[in-house]
């Protein structure tokens, strides 16, 4: 209870303090306005104490102020009957933006605000003077960048004899080597040939240092073309070291292929070149090591990789496939045997039949009907081809022994292909023989002695 009684009171105390100040503020103000001389004698009444708090008073109770407005716009004074001056409007103002001087007294003494004057002079001075530093500093390093590009200029300009001084040392420095260099009755010529017409006189320095360059660059050009010849000789003998490593040696009973693991990079490369073909047939000896023949036979061209493939997956039935169509073989092949395996097709009615012994195992037709295989391929053994020689998938590579591959561009007849089964020969129109020379190894692929109808394949099986 006592500290409310308190506060009470102090509220109070500052209620009254508050209101003496505004009277106090009211009558010194009307004061100085009453001892103010009216300009030209023109009077302006002012609201009454109300007017601090926005009530109306009425004309009679307001004091008078006067106030000098001559010479504003011909209006010679303001009276308080005028409905636009009858009250005051006290407008609140931020603290610290209240000077208590008045303009009258600055006028009076202007000692007052000398002191701020001076102060802001001050500032400014000082401005001033960071931006002269500023540009003084900026100044002095333009200036050294001055300095520092001159004498830059001034080196070059003192070394613009250096280049030529050094091509001079550069072409002193070649003609010692080439005198070096020279040999025989080529140098004794050049030797001679120059003492003499120094003799007479008759070249300067310089044309006969181009005169010996010239026989020097003709001499090192002709030894040039011998070291190439050399060069070319000794790679001609690397390569038929090469091809007889991998042809190996001269198989008189006939050859197989051998494809011992599944890979991607192991198989045979047919040397001859396909023509275009518009029917065909492909027979060949197998010896499957594994289930599925994988792919014996490929043939690709630069826009298709499967113009013709014969091949089988591990657990899928043969196929031949002619421009990407593919047809089911019925062939059933067996591992660890020899097989003779042939087929054909023509374009006309797309014809395919499929041979296994020398025996017709299927046949059928629509198989890239008017279609014809296209040159310039390349036939790949043992492998399946995805681009234009290369592409392998080991999941497609033959694991097994091939032998006896031909290419011919007919159809052979059922007599015929028996006759092949039988080990005989039916050589008019193959166009990719089984030669020695004709196939290339790759990859771990090796050539073998023997072949299914040699004596000693048979006695072996």
């Amino acid at each position: 209870l006592k500290f409310i009684v308190i506060i009470l009171a102090a509220g109070m105390v500052a209620f009254i303090g508050a209101v003496i100040c505004i009277i106090a503020a009211v009558h010194t103000g009307s004061s100085r306005a009453a001892a103010t001389p009216a300009a030209g004698g023109s009077v302006a009444r002012a609201g009454s104490l109300g007017a601090l708090h926005g009530s109306d008073t009425p004309d009679s109770e307001a004091p008078t102020f006067n106030i000098g407005l001559s010479g504003l716009d011909g209006v010679t004074g303001l009276t308080g009957h005028d409905p636009t001056v009858s009250r005051l409007i006290c407008t609140p103002i931020p603290a610290g933006e209240c000077n208590t001087k008045n303009f009258q007294q600055q006028a009076d003494d202007p000692s007052l605000y000398a002191g701020e004057d001076w102060g802001y002079l001050r500032t400014t001075a000082e401005e001033l003077r960071q931006t002269v530093l500023q540009q003084k500093d900026q100044i002095q390093t333009d200036q050294r960048t001055i300095r520092e590009l001159t004498g830059k200029l001034s080196e070059c300009e003192k070394g613009a004899d250096r280049p030529v001084d050094e091509l001079e040392q550069a072409i002193n420095q070649l003609k010692d080597r080439i005198e070096k260099l020279e040999v025989g009755k080529l140098r004794y010529y050049n030797i001679n040939h120059l003492q003499r017409t120094r003799d007479r006189g008759v070249i300067s320095p310089k044309e006969q240092l181009l005169v010996l360059l010239e026989k020097e660059r003709k001499a090192l050009r002709q030894e040039t073309e011998k070291h190439r010849q050399e060069i070319d000789r000794g790679i001609d003998k690397l390569r038929h070291r090469i091809s007889g490593l991998e042809e190996g040696h001269s198989f008189p009973e006939g050859y197989r292929l051998s494809f011992p693991t599944r890979t991607n990079y192991m198989y045979a490369l047919v040397r001859h070149s396909i023509p275009k073909l518009r029917s065909f047939t492909a027979c060949l000896w197998l010896r499957p090591a594994e289930g599925g023949i994988g792919t014996p036979l490929s043939y690709a061209v630069p826009d298709q990789p499967n113009e013709l493939v014969l091949l089988q997956g591990l657990h899928s039935p043969a196929e031949l496939l002619v421009n990407d169509k593919v047809t089911q073989l019925p062939l059933n092949l067996s591992r660890g045997s020899w097989q003779h395996v042939c087929v054909s097709w023509s374009q006309k009615g797309g014809v395919w039949q499929a041979y296994q012994g020398g025996k017709l195992r299927g046949e059928g037709h629509g198989l890239a009907t008017g279609h014809h295989i296209r040159p310039g391929g390349e036939l790949v053994l043992g492998q399946e081809q995805d681009s234009l020689g290369g592409g392998f998938d080991s999941s497609q590579a033959l694991v097994g022994q091939l032998s006896q591959v031909g290419l011919w561009d007919r159809v052979l007849s059922s007599s015929q292909v028996a006759t092949l089964a039988r080990c005989g020969k039916v050589p008019q129109g193959s166009v990719a023989p089984w030669t020695e020379n004709g196939i290339e190894v790759h990859g771990g692929a090796t050539k073998d002695p023997g072949e299914p109808c040699s004596k000693h394949s048979r006695s072996s099986q």
